[in-house]
């Protein structure tokens, strides 16, 4: 006996048949995106109006929180910022033409961070390409080699059966939905061969692009889905539960169990200076976004670590080195170079960007070098590894434990170069009458109570150079310091969407975040400031360290051409860009607050209480970047002593 099962035909969760044919795409595209999509900002535009009326509807249902921004460089920057701060997917809208290239510069960083931003494109229907219509390019695939995954969605497909509004079944690959789902997935797809990333919607709208007369009302029918607990949220909540499997008295050389320091003293006894001959050089590169196992490691067992500030290693007690820039200058013959030249092995982990001495540490041929990464990164430099280590017994067995000799040394050796740091940094300023910039990011950096956003360029440098972000501050405990998080645009570091991003960082954040920029990055991103009424005002102090120009080209090779005989101002003028912007009466022309301060105790001041303010606040520090090649000569002379 043969039966025959009749074909399955689509089914209902919801029913807006009576509705526009592209405002039931763009519910459906949203109904992909919001399993895993909390945040989306949009740039208001004609051709992206379905995908501006289903969001606003998923907003009322809950499924998620919307931002309007008019600018749309500042709108993706803002989702970049969103997406950094949380690890989870945010999306960032816009209309056709012009409006998508404005994304480019938050999809090149997204690329090269690893950050999931979904970038969703409004284009004109195909029919209407190659006719000389209006803001009409061609759009798919112009972000082809920065985006982890694309996809095109046309509604005239609809007809043709090749796109389906109603699925078969939940997993319908040809419902609009599910595509929708799967370019999500490829956002936050991380293996050994792939790794997080921008990926990109472009959908083909046709007329009508409004809800149709007598639209029932959103709140009729729950179409957007919501979810509970996120999963990264979910396992984030795990971790802060777990305890931690090292003991602070395993975590500093003075601290160390018998069995562990007879273990590295072994051999040493003999030695005439068992820091620089005794076992275990191993020296912890930590670099933009290091694995925090890799962190956990190494902290735990106390080996030196060249810790970067948004490398999420900077916090802990003992094991980051400070100073270490000006250890790894240090001339031949120093107690500093010693060390530098003693180095066996080498372990870099997340992405190191910010000093020239340590790319010269880990390209050294006398050094054994590798990288750890147990899953796929974004970048590559064929320079950095012999050898790429991605499970944690293998990094065990290779760095093994630290000579007890030779981590005390670097920890010796940071504290004394820390300390020519900060009597540097106040006899200059001391001398000059007024703050520097490199001591204004230090103060901030210990300083702030926020999280923190740092500035492209001379900013993060900075702070790298003489930040001692474990230093205490009145009232705060040790677990609130070690809590404080550092961020940074380090894909591409470029100083354009800084501000953005670090409003975005406050509006997932929920509370109020610090950005320290310069003032070149400041002003390249004012169109940060423009909040529309309607909006939530992100919770954002924004400290602008205005030198009137571009301080770093100057201590370049550029700095050098400088001063030669007639180039200066050659110089300034091509890398200098000196500006006047009076920032107060910017900030008052955005409806801002505006605070001027001079010294540290006025910046002190301005920084503390960070929870009795609301909304955007602007602190302005002016400092001379004339002086800062000679400061940083003087640093690397006293090093020498």
């Amino acid at each position: 006996m043969y039966s025959m099962a009749a074909e399955r035909g689509p089914f209902r969760e919801f029913d807006d048949s009576h509705d526009a044919e592209s405002l039931r795409l763009a519910r459906r595209v949203l109904r992909g995106l919001t399993l895993h999509m909390r945040h989306v900002v949009l740039a208001p535009g004609s051709r992206s109006a379905p995908i501006a009326y289903a969001l606003a509807e998923a907003e009322q249902l809950g499924a998620l929180t919307l931002h309007i921004r008019t600018d749309e460089r500042s709108a993706a920057f803002t989702a970049l910022g969103i997406a950094r701060s949380t690890g989870e997917p945010a999306g960032v809208v816009t209309t056709s033409g012009t409006a998508t290239g404005n994304l480019l510069p938050a999809v090149m960083e997204a690329d090269m961070s690893g950050i999931p931003l979904v970038v969703i494109t409004a284009d004109r229907p195909e029919l209407l390409h190659g006719t000389g219509a209006n803001q009409t390019l061609w759009q798919q695939g112009m972000f082809s080699g920065r985006v982890r995954d694309e996809l095109h969605l046309e509604q005239s497909d609809l007809k043709g059966g090749s796109l389906r509004l109603e699925p078969v079944s939940r997993d319908d690959m040809l419902a609009a939905e599910t595509q929708a789902a799967l370019l999500l997935k490829a956002s936050t797809t991380m293996s050994s061969r792939s790794t997080c990333g921008p990926v990109h919607l472009n959908i083909g709208f046709a007329d009508p692009l409004v809800p149709a007369t007598g639209t029932p009302g959103a709140g009729t029918q729950r179409w957007a889905r919501k979810r509970v607990i996120p999963p990264r949220e979910r396992a984030r909540l795990y971790r802060v539960a777990a305890a931690r499997s090292v003991s602070p008295e395993q975590r500093s050389p003075s601290g160390q169990t018998a069995q562990s320091t007879a273990e590295a003293g072994e051999g040493s006894s003999t030695v005439r200076d068992p820091a620089v001959q005794g076992p275990g050089r191993v020296l912890f590169v930590m670099g933009d976004q290091a694995p925090p196992e890799a962190i956990e490691f190494a902290s735990g067992l106390s080996h030196p670590m060249l810790a970067e500030p948004t490398s999420g290693a900077r916090w802990t007690d003992l094991a980051p080195i400070q100073g270490y820039r000006l250890l790894l200058q240090s001339p031949p013959g120093t107690r500093a170079a010693e060390l530098a030249a003693a180095v066996q092995r080498v372990v870099v982990a997340g992405r190191p960007t910010l000093t020239r001495p340590v790319q010269n540490l880990i390209n050294r041929e006398d050094v054994e070098v590798v990288q750890y990464a147990p899953r796929a990164s974004p970048w590559h430099d064929s320079r950095l590894p012999r050898r790429v280590i991605t499970g944690m017994e293998e990094l065990a067995e290779f760095a093994g434990r630290p000579g007890i000799a030779w981590a005390q040394a670097w920890e010796e050796a940071g504290l004394q170069a820390q300390s020519t740091i900060d009597t540097v940094l106040r006899e200059d300023d001391d001398a000059a009458g007024s703050l520097s910039s490199v001591r204004a990011a230090q103060f901030v950096a210990e300083t702030v109570r926020t999280p923190l956003v740092l500035g492209s360029s001379s900013v993060v440098r900075d702070v790298d150079l003489a930040a001692a972000l474990t230093r205490s501050l009145p009232g705060v405990t040790s677990r609130e310091v070690t809590q404080r998080a550092v961020y940074a645009l380090r894909g591409v570091s470029g100083i354009d969407g800084n501000v953005s991003a670090a409003a975005g960082v406050a509006l997932a954040a929920g509370q109020r975040v610090t950005a320290m920029v310069g003032d070149l990055t400041f002003l390249h991103d004012t169109n940060a400031l423009l909040i529309p009424a309607t909006e939530q005002i992100p919770h954002l102090d924004i400290v602008v360290i205005n030198d009137g120009g571009g301080a770093i080209f100057d201590q370049l090779e550029h700095g050098e051409v400088g001063r030669r005989s007639g180039q200066a101002p050659t110089v300034e003028r091509l890398f200098g860009t000196p500006q006047t912007v009076d920032v107060e009466a910017l900030a008052d022309a955005y409806q801002h607050e505006y605070v001027f301060v001079e010294d540290l105790d006025e910046l002190g001041r301005s920084l503390a209480y960070p929870n009795d303010r609301i909304g955007i606040r602007i602190i302005e520090l002016r400092t001379d970047r004339s002086r800062l090649r000679e400061l940083h000569a003087r640093l690397l002379q006293a090093a020498s002593l």
